[in-house]
């Protein structure tokens, strides 16, 4: 399975329809997908069988189950499915293999276990009745031997067990060794080991046990060699269930992820045009946030040119926001419903987020950014979503701007509109020195400038607390000239930086130093 690319809105359009059919589908009839999901759950992979099939392979019986299995489980499936008028795509309905069920299973209800039973050979009911006649017998002659045994030992010993006598216990030890029923099999240092010795008659039953095991096992492998052969004719229903199965699987992960997160069909556009997200939420991020007994703020933007620049305090969100827009694009483009109220977009070639780690041996940060931006920039004649999270940041911060907007402008004077790049920064000016569109976190909230005054404040966890409840993750349109926010000696001081190291710091900013 791979993403749809541009050109393929109208399938990529009818399959989103058929998720957002379903769940409602789901709300209407959640019994009918549960029971779907334990069907689905207990199914094994049978893609290995099938090759051995290919290969011309006699199966093994355990082999030969998982495809039991699979029969097994499309015949109760289909019925499920069958039930309500459930709008199922008709690639996730497998053939019928009832025909293979009834020669695998036959008379089986409950869950299948597949054997080479006596009804696929007439000899193996012969052979294995008389085998078991014969472990009888055996078995028999043995018991006398164990009951002989006990007067010496002490308790009967098993028919193939190794019984131990200590040393110390020289008598029982000399009388085991004249015992006719018992044979010496080894010594340690603290035990003669003894086992029952098999009569004449026990070694002949024995032989003739070995020889109906052997007939019974060539017989089995006739038995298994046909159904091989049989299950060769099933192949093509068999792998086609199969896929069917796995269609079905995958389809109701998205129904299920669409349902938890409330999600709507997007808008998709055959030609470039914005990139409209309300509502938007990154699903890990959002469980992260809760989790903790915070208040998640979705994401909404519009971004309707080439290149944008998004600005905002450390810690505001900007990498949860570059992080939520690839996450709903790429989601979509392979099939989801994306966690949104409402999308509207193009298709892209391809979905590139540059975060701000990089784990390139032998390189500096600085350094992997650039090899990062010379393979991105290579793909200029693509229709990419390009993520981009403070480049430049590595190095001289006047060489780094100036770097980074060149980037920008590179990308925008050689994509033309039909990429879509969304870039994060610190740097102060880079919007408006590329005239392009600013978007901004809004920063802490009003009033919330002295956390020291906050008796909510205090070392550790609550320190992070404070600053999740003040501060505002909200993405504004602003202008190219509106200033970066200052909030970074805010954000020290509430995650503990020494308060004289703050207070110098401030005297610096004060004094126009940097």
């Amino acid at each position: 399975m791979e993403p749809r690319g541009p050109g393929q809105e109208e399938e990529l359009r009818t399959e989103l329809k058929a998720i957002s059919s379903l769940v409602g589908a789901m709300r209407a009839y959640p019994d009918v997908f549960s029971r779907l999901d334990n069907i689905l759950g207990t199914l094994k992979d049978p893609s290995h069988a099938i090759n051995l099939l290919d290969e011309g392979k006699t199966l093994t019986p355990p082999e030969i189950f998982v495809l039991a299995h699979l029969a097994f489980s499309v015949g109760r499936l289909r019925p499920v499915m069958a039930e309500p008028p459930v709008p199922w795509p008709q690639r996730t309905i497998p053939p019928s293999l009832e025909a293979v069920e009834k020669r695998l299973l036959p008379g089986f209800s409950g869950q299948p276990v597949f054997y080479v039973s006596d009804s696929y050979h007439p000899e193996l009911s012969r052979v294995r009745a008389e085998r078991k006649a014969k472990e009888r017998a055996w078995r028999a002659e043995m018991t006398k031997e164990a009951i002989a045994a006990e007067r010496v030992l002490g308790r009967r010993p098993g028919l193939r067990e190794e019984v131990a006598i200590r040393k110390t216990n020289a008598a029982a030890i000399e009388q085991a060794r004249l015992m006719p029923e018992l044979g010496e099999t080894r010594e340690t240092l603290t035990h003669v080991h003894f086992k029952l010795k098999a009569t004449r008659e026990a070694l002949r039953l024995e032989r003739e046990m070995s020889r109906l095991r052997q007939k019974e096992t060539a017989l089995e492998g006739e038995v298994l060699s046909a159904l091989s052969t049989e299950l060769r004719e099933w192949r093509d229903q068999l792998e086609k269930a199969a896929w069917a199965l796995g269609e079905l699987d995958y389809l109701l992960r998205k129904v299920q992820l669409a349902y938890r997160w409330d999600a709507r069909e997007p808008v998709i556009n055959r030609e470039p045009g914005p990139l409209i997200l309300d509502g938007a939420f990154h699903p890990r991020l959002r469980d992260e946030v809760e989790g903790r007994g915070g208040r998640y703020q979705p994401l909404s933007l519009s971004i309707d040119s080439p290149v944008s620049v998004v600005t905002g305090p450390n810690m505001g969100g900007k990498t949860a926001s570059l992080a939520t827009v690839g996450l709903c694009v790429s989601l979509a483009q392979w099939g989801f419903l994306p966690p949104c109220s409402r999308m509207e977009f193009s298709l892209y070639d391809y979905v590139y987020f540059q975060p701000e780690t990089f784990g390139k041996p032998g390189l500096s940060s600085f350094a992997a950014e650039l090899v990062a931006m010379r393979d991105l920039l290579s793909r200029v004649d693509e229709r990419g979503l390009i993520l981009l999270d403070e480049v430049g940041r590595g190095t001289n911060p006047a060489q780094g701007m100036a770097l980074y907007a060149a980037i920008l402008d590179y990308l925008r004077r050689n994509s033309g509109d039909r990429s879509t790049v969304i870039a994060s920064t610190h740097y102060h000016g880079l919007a408006s020195a590329l005239d392009v569109p600013h978007w901004q976190v809004a920063g802490l909230r009003a009033g919330a400038r002295g956390p020291e005054e906050d008796e909510a404040l205090g070392d550790g966890p609550k320190n992070l607390d404070w600053l999740y409840r003040h501060m505002d993750y909200r993405l504004l349109k602003v202008g190219p000239d509106t200033p970066v926010p200052q909030d970074a000696l805010t954000v020290a001081r509430v995650l503990g930086l020494d308060d004289e190291i703050i207070r110098r710091a401030e005297d610096f900013v004060t004094k126009g130093a940097f």
